[in-house]
């Protein structure tokens, strides 16, 4: 893991004001040593990923930023909720239905921790240090 920032974790409130609040932590904790040029990438899945906890998990919800020097920065949002993340074919007029596709295309890998037991959840998102170069569409 990273020497120059340690582990930082938050609670959020369930308001849709917590995915700002989740971009504040993210401004406040990050590892500039590593990190610096994957903080835009991480902006948006922790934004999605927040955004998805409040509308359809529930309370608790806590960020957890993690810095792993070599492979990139580890975002881990925690809910209340069972219901688990879904991809769906947002149509293009749509406000909603592309956050788990933004995920996937920002992160290395990306999953989901059940908490057996206590119906709630983490999803996780590994974003690299260096985000891949956009591809010509064919």
């Amino acid at each position: 893991m990273c020497s120059s920032s340690p582990r930082a974790q938050t609670p959020l409130p369930v308001h849709p004001s917590s995915a700002r609040l989740a971009r504040r932590f993210l401004d406040e904790h990050w590892c500039h040593d590593h990190a610096g040029t994957a903080l835009a990438a991480a902006q948006v899945v922790v934004s999605e990923l927040v955004t998805n906890a409040v509308r359809h998990g529930g309370p608790p919800i806590a960020l957890a930023l993690d810095c792993d020097a070599g492979d990139g920065v580890v975002l881990a949002v925690s809910d209340g909720g069972r219901r688990l993340p879904e991809q769906v074919a947002a149509l293009p007029d749509a406000v909603g239905g592309r956050g788990v596709h933004l995920v996937q295309l920002l992160s290395s890998e990306w999953g989901v921790r059940p908490h057996d037991g206590r119906g709630t959840k983490t999803v996780w998102s590994r974003v690299p240090l260096a985000q891949p170069s956009a591809r010509p569409s064919a």
